[in-house]
């Protein structure tokens, strides 16, 4: 075991010399300050008794946060990273977190044409493996005007990592490469199994991967699905409550070996069966509804329940045709995961309807038994609880917006991810008379194992723009202004996220070191920058949004998530030549926000802006 771990190290230090990537910096503290308090001037939309508490905290704070700096800018300099992904959020996966990625749909007549399109994902999921391990993908180049590397680890890592439920952070594993037999994990009817995709080093075939799936679902039509069995909701609640089953559950040397072959498996996939499904006529619910099936199967009285939330990559193929993965996307970007869809996808249409092999290999793929404990029982029955109530609580909806794209953004020298940004603060604004803390993640992959950072699209420019948007007394030309500098400061920002000088990477390591410090009796209490309640209010995301533009040769492809907290909406998008797909989703419980009104308000504000740069 040492000894593998000392050829590992070796093996990551030679790799980082043969391809350099700088470390991400540090930013200035008075930078981040100064960005900080302009972001939250709009958040408390200019309220000046709260913005003087606000001003006077980061005044005290100026003193400490020096030190907490120099501190943070040690660390830098010792480490590869000073940006960790803390796996701290206690939240169920699933919804709250986990994204759904909606491949084209298909029509299968029978369950072989299922279980035969089914291993041909998986083998050409393998083969892009294959592809990762022997080192044989091309090394990125950011775009823009500067052209710099970026860091492939997070290629690496999709297949390699899975996230385990631990209190008061999770971890994330990060497997060895497996030169002999690997597996995948392998779920229908809630019991478990692992397929073999490799044996003695040399990848199956996909004949042999749809014969070992063609005897999963025969060894499961036994099972019981009980209590007992319905293992998945071990992976469905809240974060705190899953450590707690599994610290129990590991106990039983059969479960922890069975955890085992889980935690090693290259990914998982889950077999829908029975899958009935009412199609609309309505080509946008019809997206919906498969949508929702990847995200959260519709609960656990449905199929919601063959999934495995904490694996990196699950695909998950419905008899109805509806196909996709769900991800947990700690380890990875949009990009990285679209570019490995985009070679399956290929992979699959290149292969399908090839003739098989006579000489397939016999192998019996490995069902893994559980035992519930008495202690964990409970814990169990309380996910499953919580994982139906979000299931019903989800509000998803799909906007197939055609009346423009990225074309004709171009064309007005407009970025195309800045128009999409402020065309949903306009939104917001329309149905809410202000605007909130805006998440779109920015890759920061231009580092050495960098992940994301946060571009807040809510600036004071923006503000300044929307109010004069939905007024009378204002000109077309003073719009238009406002308008240039709101998309000017939308550009400047995104910049400095991607080039390593965004501010909520920054002021979450000042506060995590601020809480340590506090800890140790080096602090007598926690600044009160983190104490105030404009803090609390700037650094929660009522409106988390992403770019997930998906390859323009493939159709009828989306992603989609649910909101980040309860009050808030999600909303993905996908720009395309001359369409952008939106995902807007909410709660139903939240009586304020409403996804379907979004959704109109989009369509509103699409236009409006349209009309209002051509005219």
């Amino acid at each position: 075991m040492i000894l593998k771990s000392l050829i590992n190290a070796n093996a990551h230090t030679i790799t980082l010399i043969m391809n350099p990537i700088p470390k991400p910096p540090v930013p200035s503290l008075e930078h981040t300050l100064k960005r900080y308090l302009e972001y939250a001037s709009v958040v408390v939309n200019n309220d000046q008794a709260k913005l003087l508490h606000t001003e006077k905290a980061i005044a005290e704070f100026r003193s400490t946060g020096t030190r907490l700096q120099e501190k943070l800018e040690k660390i830098a300099n010792e480490q590869d990273n000073w940006v960790k992904m803390y796996l701290k959020v206690r939240l169920p996966l699933p919804v709250n977190s986990n994204p759904a990625y909606i491949f084209p749909q298909q029509n299968f007549n029978s369950l072989d044409e299922q279980l035969s399109y089914t291993a041909w994902l998986i083998r050409g999921f393998c083969d892009y493996k294959d592809l990762i391990d022997r080192k044989l993908i091309s090394r990125e180049i950011s775009t823009g005007r500067q052209k710099v590397n970026m860091c492939m680890e997070q290629y690496d890592r999709i297949f390699r990592c899975y996230r385990e439920p631990c209190s008061p952070v999770d971890i994330l594993h990060y497997k060895p490469t497996v030169n002999g037999n690997e597996g995948t994990n392998c779920k229908e009817h809630i019991i478990t199994f692992v397929v073999f995709t490799r044996l003695d080093g040399v990848l199956l075939s996909q004949a042999e991967i749809a014969k070992q799936l063609e005897k999963v679902v025969k060894m499961s039509g036994t099972g019981d699905n009980t209590i007992n069995t319905i293992i998945g909701g071990a992976s469905v609640g809240d974060r705190d409550d899953a450590a707690k089953f599994w610290s129990f559950m590991k106990g039983d040397k059969q479960n922890q070996e069975s955890f085992n072959w889980i935690l090693s498996a290259s990914f998982g996939v889950c077999i829908d069966l029975h899958s009935e499904t009412k199609w609309s006529r309505n080509y946008e619910s019809n997206l919906v509804h498969r949508g929702m099936h990847l995200l959260h199967g519709f609960g656990s009285k449905a199929v919601g329940l063959n999934r495995w939330y904490d694996m990196s990559i699950q695909i998950i193929v419905a008899s109805d045709g509806t196909n996709g993965l769900c991800i947990e996307h700690s380890v990875a970007e949009g990009i990285v995961l679209i570019n490995l869809v985009e070679y399956a996808l290929q992979f699959v249409k290149r292969n399908d309807g090839q003739k098989t092999r006579d000489n397939v290999k016999n192998i019996t793929p490995l069902q893994l038994h559980w035992t519930i404990l008495p202690h964990a029982k409970p814990l169990l029955q309380k996910q499953i609880e919580i994982y139906n109530d979000l299931a019903s609580n989800l509000n998803l909806q799909v906007l197939i917006f055609d009346g423009f794209g990225k074309e004709f953004i171009k064309s007005c020298k407009i970025s195309p991810d800045g128009f999409v940004q402020l065309t949903m603060q306009l939104a917001y604004y329309r149905l809410h008379g202000h605007l909130v803390s805006t998440y779109e993640s920015a890759s920061i992959r231009r580092f050495r194992y960098g992940r994301v950072d946060n571009i807040r699209a809510a600036t004071p420019e923006a503000l300044r723009w929307v109010q004069a948007m939905v007024v009378k007394n204002k000109t077309r030309d003073e719009k238009q202004k406002l308008f240039v500098e709101a998309v000017n400061k939308q550009a400047e920002i995104t910049l400095e996220n991607v080039t390593g000088h965004g501010i909520d990477n920054h002021l979450c390591a000042l506060q995590l070191l601020a809480r340590e410090e506090v800890k140790k009796g080096l602090l007598p209490k926690m600044p009160g920058l983190f104490l105030d309640s404009t803090w609390t209010e700037t650094m929660r995301f009522p409106l988390s949004t992403s770019q997930v533009t998906t390859p323009s040769s493939i159709s009828d492809t989306y992603l989609c998530y649910g909101p980040v907290v309860k009050d808030g909406y999600g909303c993905s998008y996908n720009i395309q030549p001359n369409s952008i797909i939106f995902a807007p989703s909410s709660f139903k419980s939240c009586p304020t926000i409403n996804a379907e009104h979004f959704k109109k308000s989009l369509v509103d504000s699409l236009c409006d802006i349209q009309a209002l740069i051509t005219q």
